[in-house]
């Protein structure tokens, strides 16, 4: 006859036994800090994946770039040796993406909404998995603001001359040659140090990454120029994707779906309270007249029609009539 401690004994001794699921580790890296949008999106794609697929994948998340730059991770992740990464360097593997950044390309975020779903935008990642990586999901990164040490910037002449931070991005680089300015690529993970020892005299960031990368501690002047909306990218392994069962697939896309969704709305509602923030912070803000900034920036399209032909013309003509 079993006593009560034999029966739990003889429970705990069965539940030992039980072989364990192995869950699958999804590590994802990113560039910025673990209070930014871009790594609660990154949670929250955890969150979503654990109620699609329980049980199946841990989600491992190392901000900051821990292992490595955006373009390092990007690689990573082009290699299988990283298996998800938050990337906005997506042009160095398909440099038609570039084309999502020329400057005024949408009108609001309704416009980049209807973009981000319509086949002309999704058509410029068909390259990518051949190459070892897939998009998988779009963040807002934001409307692009310039900032500086030297003058406050009313109109497009006051940029002229200033030697401005862009990213690995040649959207960026060819917005500000077109306003006459010194752009100088470098990562975000060397901006705070680069501004604060005077490399350069000022970046273009929007809000979220000028308050979350304490810029406004090494920068005085803040113009809400909005000169290039800036999406970031989602991109998985192509090989770590195709290695998974195809519900766990299934799991994985719509989970950085929503994620993207839910991060795109809390930044909406964020924008403004950053704003705040930063002039209380002691910055002083300027809102120059963006029609004259458009105006000046317009060669930067030039620059990409002559380097992408005509498909470049009719992608922009495409986006721009939606």
């Amino acid at each position: 006859m079993f006593t009560r401690r034999t029966l739990f004994g003889t429970a705990a001794a069965v539940a030992f036994a039980r072989p364990a699921v192995a869950r699958t580790e999804i590590k994802i890296g990113h560039g910025h800090s673990d209070r930014h949008s871009f790594h609660l999106a990154m949670a929250k794609l955890g969150e979503i994946l654990e109620q699609k697929a329980p049980g199946a994948f841990r989600v491992s998340l190392f901000p900051q770039s821990q292992l490595g730059s955006e373009r390092e991770m990007q690689e990573q992740v082009a290699l299988g040796t990283l298996e998800v990464t938050v990337t906005g360097v997506l042009g160095i593997y398909e440099p038609k993406m570039a084309l999502l950044e020329l400057p005024f390309l949408f009108r609001d975020r309704a416009h980049i909404l209807r973009a981000q779903k319509s086949e002309a935008v999704l058509g410029l990642a068909e390259s990518l998995p051949p190459k070892g990586l897939r998009l998988i999901g779009f963040l807002e990164n934001g409307f692009r603001n310039i900032t500086n040490n030297v003058r406050p910037i009313n109109a497009p002449a006051d940029v002229r001359g200033l030697k401005i931070r862009t990213p690995e991005n040649p959207a960026q680089v060819e917005t500000f040659r077109a306003l006459g300015a010194n752009p100088t690529p470098m990562p975000f993970s060397e901006l705070y140090t680069a501004l604060r020892q005077g490399v350069v005299d000022g970046q273009e960031n929007p809000l979220q990454n000028i308050f979350d990368g304490k810029l406004h501690e090494v920068q005085r002047h803040l113009a809400i120029t909005a000169h290039i909306y800036n999406s970031a990218y989602v991109v998985i392994s192509e090989a770590f994707l195709r290695r998974q069962s195809e519900a766990h697939r299934r799991a994985i896309l719509a989970a950085a779906e929503e994620a993207g969704r839910w991060q795109f709305e809390l930044i909406a509602q964020k924008d403004g309270e950053l704003l705040e923030t930063l002039k209380r912070a002691g910055m002083q803000v300027t809102t120059p007249d963006q029609a004259a900034f458009r105006t000046a920036t317009a060669p930067a399209y030039e620059a990409f029609y002559g380097r992408f032909g005509d498909p470049a013309r009719r992608f922009v003509q495409q986006v721009q009539a939606m």
